[in-house]
Parts: structure tokens; sequence; C-alpha cells
């Protein structure tokens, strides 16, 4: 169990989406603080101030493929050159059932899986276990 503040970031933008998914995650997991944010840019945008900041960088990031703005193909590729050697962890995830989406995701070394949307219970708890088998391997 986690027995600490879970930080999420959710970069979707489906708003009721995103909406359903803050819920999912606070209504099960009491100590989850969730940010949402609409596009790749707006995320970049936060975890730099984050890091200006000397902030919590969240724990985990919920990222949608396709976006307007910057998609996440676009923020992944950002991420790597921004914030590569940050501790978080990231889940691709789209309506799409494109295997080369998948495929083209999890080239990423910080993707950790590819979820198909809507998510439902059993794939936050799938993030949160993933989360904390990463967790655990940093401090072995």
């Amino acid at each position: 169990m986690i027995d600490e503040e879970l930080n999420i970031m959710i970069i979707d933008n489906d708003q009721v989406n995103s909406f359903v998914l803050k819920n999912i995650i606070t209504r099960n997991y009491s100590g989850a603080k969730v940010s949402l944010f609409p596009d790749g840019a707006e995320g970049i945008e936060e975890l730099q101030r984050l890091e200006t900041a000397e902030e919590d960088f969240p724990a985990v990031i919920l990222l949608d493929i396709y976006m307007p703005v910057m998609d996440g193909f676009e923020f992944l590729a950002e991420y790597m050159e921004r914030f590569a050697y940050k501790e978080t962890i990231i889940f691709a995830m789209s309506n799409s059932l494109i295997k080369e989406d998948q495929q083209r995701a999890n080239e990423f070394d910080v993707v950790k899986g590819f979820i198909t949307k809507p998510l439902i219970y059993n794939n936050i708890e799938f993030i949160v276990e993933t989360y904390i088998q990463e967790r655990e391997k940093r401090y072995l």
C-alpha cells in the first residue's frame, strides 16, 4: 500500500476522462494528489515550474497520446531531453488500438505501460502497483 502522498499528473485534452480518472484515484488512494493538464505543452511548463521551484515532481504521469498543441509523443521527446534523470514513470494512454502507437510509446524508457482508454479501476491498480515496484527497485 502507499504510505506517502502519491503525486500524479494527468495530461489529457479529454476533460471528462481526466475528471473521471481523478475521482477514481482520489477515492481509492486518499494520499493521492492529482493535477490535470489539457496538453503536453502545459504539462512541460508545469514540470519546468516544479523543477525551478525545487518542488516535488510527479511520481506518475498519465499521458494521452493524441492531443492538440503538443501530443504525447512530442511530450515524451521533450521530457526525455529535459527531465530524463527524474524518477517519474509514465503511462501512455489512448483510445487507439494501433500497435505502432504502443510500440512507439514503449521506445521511451520512461514509459512503463500503454493503457487503452477509458481507464478503469483495474488500470489504476496496475499503475500504482507498477509505481511501487519501480520505487522498490530504486532502493534495493
